[in-house]
C-alpha cells in the first residue's frame, strides 16, 4: 500500500507544478515597484492568447505621438468580464495605470510579449504591464493585474 500512496503523492506534486511553469513572471518583465499613467486614444485592441493587448497612442513630454502596447489579462479573465470586450474599443480616449518594463521587450509576429534577445532589433521601451483603465466617463475597468488608480 505504501508504494501506491507514494506514487499518488508524487503524481499530485508534479501535476500541481505544471500550471505554474506554463506562465511567465510579471516581475521579470515589468517593474512592479513603479507605476505610470498613460493617457491617449486606443488605436486597436487584440483579444488574443496569451494576453489581451491594447495599442494606445499617447503624447510624450515633447508632445510627440508614441504608440504604447499594454499587456493585459489573459483570455480566461476576459471571458469572465465581458464588459472589457464590450467597452474597450478603438477610437476611445482612456487613461491607463501600468507597470513600466524592467527589461527591453519586443512583440513577436504572434503578438506575444517576450524578453529581448541580444540580436533582436525590434526592442521597445513602450511595452507595459496593464492595470486599471479609466474611461472618459470615469468608469474604471481592470484590464490586468497591474496598478490601480
Amino acid at each position: 500500500m505504501r508504494p501506491v500512496l507514494g506514487m499518488v503523492m508524487l503524481v499530485v506534486v508534479i501535476a500541481s507544478g505544471i500550471p505554474a511553469m506554463a506562465h511567465h513572471s510579471g516581475a521579470l518583465y515589468f517593474d512592479m515597484t513603479k507605476a505610470i499613467t498613460l493617457e491617449g486614444l486606443i488605436l486597436r485592441v487584440e483579444w488574443i492568447n496569451p494576453h489581451a493587448l491594447i495599442f494606445l497612442q499617447s503624447k510624450n513630454e515633447k508632445g510627440e505621438l508614441e504608440t504604447w502596447t499594454i499587456e493585459g489579462a489573459g483570455l480566461v479573465v476576459v471571458a469572465r468580464k465581458p464588459e472589457l470586450k464590450e467597452r474597450l474599443k478603438a477610437g476611445i480616449w482612456v487613461a491607463a495605470r501600468v507597470f513600466p518594463p524592467r527589461n527591453p521587450l519586443y512583440l513577436d509576429d504572434t503578438q506575444t510579449v517576450l524578453l529581448t534577445r541580444p540580436d533582436d532589433p525590434k526592442t521597445s521601451s513602450r511595452i507595459v504591464g496593464g492595470g486599471q483603465i479609466r474611461l472618459s466617463n470615469g468608469d474604471v475597468l481592470d484590464f490586468g493585474g497591474g496598478p490601480k488608480f
